[in-house]
């Protein structure tokens, strides 16, 4: 298969587990919070993160945005962005449970399917979409020329009002409008805008069009469509009629506002690019032509129903929801379990903390901010088009070539960015817009910092520092621009204080309460391996078990360490996009294939005259 058919991205999963770690039954069961229990351990880690790439951290300023400063000026990585890579890593370490609306957004993916080739890997959906907007070809009385038109569309008025919205039916269907019509011409040539007009129609087409406030006798109220122009493409006009004022209001239900809500911000970088140079408006009022209407206001859509859902939009061929929400793709264990309003708590809720509408628990860990070691130096700015991968593009998302129209899909997994070298970024001209400058800092910065932990079980604190850690030769990544090979950190636990709370209180009050059990490391993590590991494997095995054995931790340390070339972890081109007949291979394949690779390319003895009779397995595992 030729590869530009095959589809490669710069990031991966790690496969959700079937298997899940629950060990405490609700809260009731966790340790309390204003008492120093001295079974459990309570102290503090040291912890060093140095860059082997150019990061950045962002300080939040969206229009320009800088690396982040801790109120003393100095560079530093705020104690949230590490607590969330902790929370991230905890829970593929943890065996943890993935809720939906917490650590996944449950909503239907919108998407707008019509040019794919038969056979891509888009080609089930095309179809769906065709027949849930029965589009037909039909010829043009005046011109002769087919054309294909969404039969089950319809027209309306959104409003939104209380916090709630629905769409009023026109009295009578849309109309589409010549660009080349004179009366037209009045109006100007703009893009993704409504006008207030008068007009006349008859035959279903519109005779006659004018501004409302110049609408004579006789003359209908309506609103003239303005569609937003694709690159390269003209608009569509449309006169939307007045609304029907005997027809029942169309409610929009809470599940698809969200979903529409989600498409929105999903596709905003994709529409500011649509934007013409010479358009007046703002960047705010451009977009507000494909947002809900604000309070008390209301704007023309198209409309469909399917299968009790509701969906609207600004273009004829609209946007619409898969017939299967995102959360149906998590394995079985975790969709039962979630359905569950008071489910048995895993890790990273036990540990970090959870705040729910009838239960919370506050966390048993607190990250410091990490400032920068002096030294640390910004480099030249750097443009880059800080694309976010969303679910909607399922050859990447979804398992087996599948897609959100079948029944038995499944989700890949916890996204994961491939470590590679930094890759040179720019912005092509014409895309400014939707480009961000960043200011990294330069490789080799380093960031020390404290994580202070709570009356955790020794599992509890081995997850914990396996969390920080990993396992030898693999790398942590955050802030932005991972996708172009940014963010890679060599993290370093330098020092583990176990506090005493005996000697706070004892006799001999000049004695240090705290132990050093740096040493120890090593050991709080195997304790937590091998606990979990029989806990998962609950058949005796016949050796020791570990999690270290489990494919999806073996995916994830595989990512965690290896490089991979830009040309198999890097977005694809936008004509790449369009006819790939294989989804992006898993972690799994990447992982397998290197394997084989290092077997074939190492010789089974050493060669003849060779010294080092441990040639051939330091060149097996070289780089490993």
């Amino acid at each position: 298969m030729a590869m530009n058919e095959r589809v490669h991205a710069p990031y991966n999963f790690v496969p959700f587990s079937e298997k899940l770690l629950l060990p405490y039954g609700d809260e009731k069961a966790l340790p309390p919070h204003d008492v120093l229990d001295p079974e459990l351990k309570t102290g503090e880690i040291d912890i060093t993160l140095t860059a082997e790439t150019p990061v950045f951290v962002s300080d939040g300023n969206k229009g320009s945005p800088r690396f982040f400063r801790l109120p003393d000026g100095r560079f530093g990585i705020p104690g949230s962005t590490l607590r969330g890579l902790i929370r991230e890593n905890m829970q593929i370490l943890g065996f943890g449970l993935v809720r939906p609306g917490e650590d996944l957004e449950d909503y239907r993916v919108y998407f707008r399917a019509m040019a794919y080739a038969n056979g891509s890997v888009k080609s089930n959906p095309k179809n769906y979409y065709s027949t849930v907007l029965d589009i037909q070809t039909r010829r043009s009385p005046e011109s002769g020329k087919s054309y294909s038109t969404p039969a089950n569309v319809r027209s309306g008025y959104l409003h939104c009002e209380g916090g709630s919205c629905f769409i009023y039916p026109t009295v009578e269907p849309f109309m589409r409008v010549s660009r080349k019509s004179e009366d037209v011409k009045r109006f100007g040539a703009g893009d993704a805008r409504t006008i207030p007009v008068g007009f006349l129609a008859g035959d279903g087409r519109v005779k006659k069009l004018v501004p409302a406030d110049e609408a004579g006798a006789g003359m209908r109220r309506g609103m003239l469509l303005y569609t937003g122009r694709p690159v390269g493409k003209p608009n569509h006009l449309y006169v939307f009629p007045e609304e029907d004022p005997s027809a029942e209001k169309i409610v929009v239900g809470k599940e698809d506002l969200l979903s529409f809500r989600e498409d929105f911000e999903s596709r905003k970088n994709a529409l500011k690019g649509l934007r013409n140079r010479n358009d007046s408006r703002s960047e705010a009022e451009w977009l507000s032509f494909w947002q809900l209407p604000k309070e008390g206001q209301s704007k023309p859509v198209f409309y469909i129903h399917h299968n009790g859902h509701l969906y609207f939009g600004m273009s004829q061929f609209l946007r619409i929801g898969y017939p299967h929400a995102l959360a149906e793709g998590l394995p079985q264990h975790h969709r039962e379990l979630a359905a569950d309003g008071r489910c048995p708590l895993d890790y990273p809720h036990a540990i970090l903390g959870f705040a729910e509408k009838n239960r919370s628990y506050r966390s048993r860990v607190s990250v410091g901010d990490l400032p920068a070691e002096p030294g640390a130096k910004e480099m030249g700015s750097v443009s880059m088009i800080l694309g976010n991968p969303k679910p909607g593009y399922y050859p990447g998302y979804v398992r087996e070539g599948k897609d959100y129209t079948e029944d038995d899909f499944l989700l890949r997994g916890y996204k994961q960015y491939w470590l590679k070298e930094p890759q040179k970024t720019e912005v092509a001209a014409g895309k400014e817009r939707v480009g961000t400058a960043l200011r990294p800092l330069a490789p080799g910065a380093r960031f020390r910092g404290v994580v202070r932990f709570r009356n955790l079980r020794a599992e509890e604190l081995g997850l914990l520092l396996w969390c920080l850690r990993l396992e030898p030769g693999c790398f942590q990544t955050l802030g932005m621009g991972k996708p172009y090979g940014y963010g890679r950190m060599r993290a370093e636990i330098t020092a583990l204080r176990i506090l005493d709370p005996a000697k706070l209180y004892g006799p001999d009050l000049g004695a240090s309460p705290w132990r050093d059990e740096t040493p120890e490391i090593g050991a709080y993590i195997d304790a937590y391996d091998l606990g979990a590991a029989q806990a998962l494997y609950w058949k005796k095995p016949k050796k020791r078990p570990s999690l270290k054995t489990r494919p999806e931790l073996e995916d994830f340390f595989f990512m965690k360490r290896s490089l991979r070339p830009a040309a198999e972890a890097g977005y694809m081109e936008l004509k790449e996009y369009q006819n790939v007949r294989a989804p992006l291979p898993a972690t799994e394949d990447f992982r397998t294939r290197d394997a084989e690779q290092r077997q074939t390319a190492a010789p089974s003895t050493p060669a003849a005259g060779d010294d080092d009779p441990f040639a051939a397995l330091k060149n097996r595992f070289r780089g490993i």
